[in-house]
């Protein structure tokens, strides 16, 4: 079983090995990584929601396992938030932009040097990117 923890520490875990992999040229590999660093930052949040002592609904339990960002960030109820955040900070607009363009398909494409660089950019940037405003929610 995988505590929040855990989950937070592989966000950053995928996260620094995205940022490794861009320095090596291995570009889809990095693109691909930086996307499941926001997958599991986004599950960091969700597991907040979950009650001590209360079984979840089942069919919640179920679109947790759902690899599409836009429909965990609902499930972590942090939808509003996100538009609230991202209409007071452009820079973080422009990388969720950027980072939720990302599906669990993106491991079979070819992704070029400027989408990697960009992707990883956007999530991991220290001050605008989606990891660093997921962690605000963790």
């Amino acid at each position: 079983m995988l505590t929040k923890k855990d989950i937070e520490a592989l966000s950053e875990a995928r996260l620094a090995d995205a940022k490794h992999l861009l320095q090596a040229k291995r570009y889809s590999a990095a693109y691909y990584l930086s996307g499941y660093a926001v997958e599991l930052g986004i599950k960091a949040c969700v597991a907040s929601v979950f009650q001590a002592n209360a079984i979840p609904d089942k069919s919640f339990v179920d679109a947790v396992y759902s690899h599409r960002l836009r429909k965990l960030i609902g499930l972590a109820g942090l939808e509003q938030q996100l538009e609230r955040d991202m209409k007071a900070d452009p820079d973080l607009a422009g990388a969720w932009g950027v980072a939720s363009k990302w599906t669990e398909a993106s491991r079979y494409a070819m992704w070029t040097e400027f989408a990697s660089a960009s992707m990883v950019q956007a999530v991991g940037d220290p001050e605008h990117g989606v990891v660093q405003w997921l962690k605000k929610h963790w």
